[in-house]
């Protein structure tokens, strides 16, 4: 029924690892490796969700590091590569579908690349795996990480990095940390202050208190000689798996994510270095200053990937990515990166001149479609699909985020919209015309070609 729920656009799906694993073993799916008994019953389900037109497989890499919340394991971080590797062969024997391979597997960019590397060779399917970016931590990694995309390709191994058009980093805010958790009485969430003992106290205060702390001069020259003054960098931990992480001490790299009121809206997207040059302040007043206006609401992000603008350019045109990441909705108080069209557009063709028009709107349609075997769309072409987005490339772009209260029980998630783009066409009927609804529901179930119902 969901399925066939009627919706704007289409959508298509993929076979989740955790999901098949958690339904032929039961609880046990997040305790042990699978019997052979159980990987065959796995690769009967994955066989019938493909010819039920699933676009592919996707699997985790959280070898090491996969406990959710409360610290219960996810299902995928279980299984072993024999296992991995028995229920991809399933879209080999089919001819069909794609695989997407996510996580961080020790051994850095390997984990996943390797992995994915191996599903492709095996099966002759193509593999997108999560993430090919440059890091602020290890600034040349990405060099290799092409060097070792592109040797395989050259082997007939299409196993494609995806990539942001954006910069990237923890998003946090002095409210509710990094946990993301809406609470007036939020006590000590985690923030990339996390272990610089003013922070500490502070942070371990009732929000009211907290916000009084923060207007107290005395008290911000120490937070400032801390988070500011104090050279290197400081390292903190993150998530129910205290993943290690560090903050580099760069207010450059430090940028306000999203706004709570409209009047902070210029701010969105700058630096707190830039917006303290612009106002005449220290760092560390600008940056309280923003979040006390806002209740301490807004969201700050500290940049730790994609700092190197010319290292981002090779990414972004090497023929061997794919243009665009998310979580998939994972997290809708954090956004989710749906951005990366209308940055790519706007930014890095029109501003930067990376690439043609004409090349970035194929990588993001025509290629992708090829990638999950759509041939009746993805191109403007007789007897194609009509999905089509008219915009103006002079004026395409992001507009800032804002925070939407409609979810279920007034839960807030992120809204992202575009500027520059008239109409949005899904199966021939007008779905957005310039920016606003039509009441049109034109989106269908992207199915593969497997499905015969």
């Amino acid at each position: 029924d969901a399925i066939g729920r009627r919706r704007g656009i289409n959508v298509g799906a993929f076979i989740g690892h955790s999901g098949v694993r958690r339904y032929v073993m039961g609880e046990a799916a997040q305790e042990r490796e699978a019997t052979p008994e159980e990987i065959e019953a796995m690769r009967r389900v994955i066989r019938e969700g493909m010819l039920a037109g699933a676009l592919g497989f996707s699997v985790g890499n959280f070898v090491g590091q996969g406990e959710g919340l409360f610290g219960v394991k996810v299902p995928s971080s279980v299984a072993t590569d024999d296992e991995r590797l028995a229920l991809a062969s399933v879209l080999g024997e089919l001819g069909t579908g794609v695989f997407q391979v996510s996580g961080g597997a020790p051994g850095g960019f390997r984990g996943p690349a390797r992995l994915a590397q191996e599903l492709a060779r095996r099966t002759g399917r193509p593999a997108i795996y999560n993430l090919l970016a440059q890091e602020l931590s290890k600034p040349d990694e990405w060099k290799e990480h092409l060097q070792m995309i592109e040797a395989a390709f050259k082997t007939g191994v299409r196993a494609y990095g995806s990539c942001l058009s954006a910069t990237a980093g923890p998003i946090f805010d002095l409210r509710a940390g990094l946990d993301g958790l809406e609470d007036e009485d939020m006590i000590s969430p985690t923030t990339v202050f996390q272990g610089m003992p003013t922070w500490d106290r502070v942070m371990a205060q009732p929000v009211p208190e907290r916000m009084q702390s923060f207007r107290d001069p005395a008290i911000r020259k120490q937070l400032s000689l801390e988070a500011v003054e104090t050279e290197g960098t400081h390292a903190y931990r993150m998530g129910a798996a205290q993943r290690q992480m560090s903050f580099s001490r760069r207010w450059d790299l430090v940028e306000v994510y999203m706004t709570w009121h409209e009047r902070n809206k210029p701010c969105s997207g700058k630096s707190i270095a830039h917006i303290a040059q612009e106002q005449g302040k220290s760092i560390m007043d600008t940056f309280l200053d923003i979040a006390l206006d806002d209740e301490l609401r807004t969201s700050f992000q500290v940049i730790d990937r994609n700092t190197d603008p010319e290292a981002q350019r090779q990414i972004l045109g090497s023929p061997y990515t794919v243009i665009g990441t998310t979580d998939g909705g994972a997290r809708p108080d954090k956004g989710d990166r749906t951005d990366y069209s209308t940055r790519l557009l706007g930014y890095w063709v029109r501003e930067q001149q990376i690439m043609s028009l004409e090349d970035a709107v194929y990588r993001m349609t025509g290629k992708t479609a090829l990638m999950h075997d759509l041939h009746d769309r993805g191109f403007l072409s007789a007897g194609k699909v009509a999905d089509i987005t008219i915009f103006d490339p002079d004026t395409i772009g992001p507009k800032p985020r804002e925070p939407i209260y409609d979810f279920p029980g007034g839960e807030m998630h992120v809204k992202q919209g575009a500027v520059g783009i008239d109409y949005v066409v899904v199966h021939g009927e007008v779905l957005l015309d310039h920016g606003e609804h039509t009441g049109a529901l034109p989106g269908q179930t992207l199915r593969g070609p497997l499905y015969s119902g």
